[in-house]
């Protein structure tokens, strides 16, 4: 037996997993990401850098993504720019409304928001570490809607949002209106709270942005709860701290998608791929007979695709 089946067979499942899914992305971005048609990326609350996890869009040529940050000295990564996607910066954040807003700028720059930090009385006893929040200033910056940030990328294309903007990620939403009526807007993940009582004033809740999505006819794929961090330095496990936000996912429901173009349902594709939704990706090639014929008719090896993903699951 050689020494790399040994270590392999030793190895614990749980790495093992770890390594498969980790290289398992990258392989079906290879079969699948040159062939996707044109979408609209739109990342708002782009600090630092993009998230790889979207790569299934980023190493797609026919992808433009769009980094919104008003801290122009975080996206600086758009300048030397890796991913095959073509890239734009938005400076100038995003409202419900657009228009003049005060920025609250937080102690921590990536804690400010178009909201106010409160801290409640119900908070008061959870949260020592004020100099994350304060001292705040106040800045007033101008702010566009959604939909005049992606004003001037492809006017038809299928669009995807990624929201983290403290606390107004549901207002930005509900902005869009018209892109929902439109069924433009295919897939979303958001950062929501889920304090009965949030520290960022007025945030939308995670139950009130499901209930407006599904309005919409979204779905919820899936839902990351995030706990504080426990105050105490000593990092015991297995206990448990209360729940504080969490990370969703939301996709256009395949009923509705039926009725879209092939680029739509090509692109929902990739979302469920994007998040890992293996089965919901083969079922989709399975019964999509429009699906599979434009990702032939644009090079795509569809049969080793469902091979790849048929391995997956």
């Amino acid at each position: 037996m050689s020494l790399g089946l040994a270590l392999r067979r030793l190895a614990p499942q749980s790495l093992k997993h770890f390594l498969r899914q980790n290289t398992l992305p990258r392989r079906i971005s290879r079969q699948l990401s040159p062939h996707l048609p044109t979408v609209v990326c739109v990342d708002v609350g782009a600090s630092y850098y993009p998230h790889a996890k979207w790569l299934q869009f980023l190493n797609s040529p026919n992808t433009q993504w769009l980094a919104v940050e008003p801290n122009e000295a975080n996206i600086g990564y758009v300048k030397s720019w890796i991913w095959p996607s073509q890239v734009s910066a938005c400076t100038t954040g995003l409202s419900r409304d657009g228009g003049i807003q005060t920025l609250y700028v937080t102690n921590v720059d990536t804690g400010s928001s178009l909201l106010p930090p409160e801290i409640t009385p119900s908070m008061q006893h959870r949260i020592t570490d004020l100099d994350y929040f304060f001292p705040v200033t106040e800045r007033r910056i101008e702010t566009l809607t959604l939909a005049q940030a992606i004003d001037g990328l492809s006017a038809n294309a299928p669009v995807f949002v990624k929201l983290d903007t403290q606390g107004t990620e549901l207002s930005i939403l509900q902005g869009a209106q018209h892109l929902f009526d439109s069924h433009r807007i295919v897939g979303i993940e958001m950062e929501s709270t889920m304090l009965a009582q949030p520290l960022m004033k007025n945030s939308g809740k995670f139950w009130q942005a499901s209930e407006y999505l599904e309005e919409q006819g979204f779905e919820l794929l899936h839902i990351k709860p995030i706990a504080a961090v426990a105050r105490s330095p000593k990092g015991r496990p297995h206990r448990n701290t209360f729940v504080n936000e969490c990370d969703a996912v939301f996709a256009l429901r395949r009923d509705v998608a039926a009725g879209l173009p092939v680029e739509f349902r090509t692109s929902l594709l990739a979302f469920y791929l994007t998040n890992l939704f293996y089965e919901e990706a083969v079922s989709f090639l399975e019964h999509d007979n429009d699906v599979t014929a434009f990702l032939s008719t644009q090079g795509c090896n569809v049969n080793a695709l469902l091979a790849t993903l048929r391995a997956a699951i």
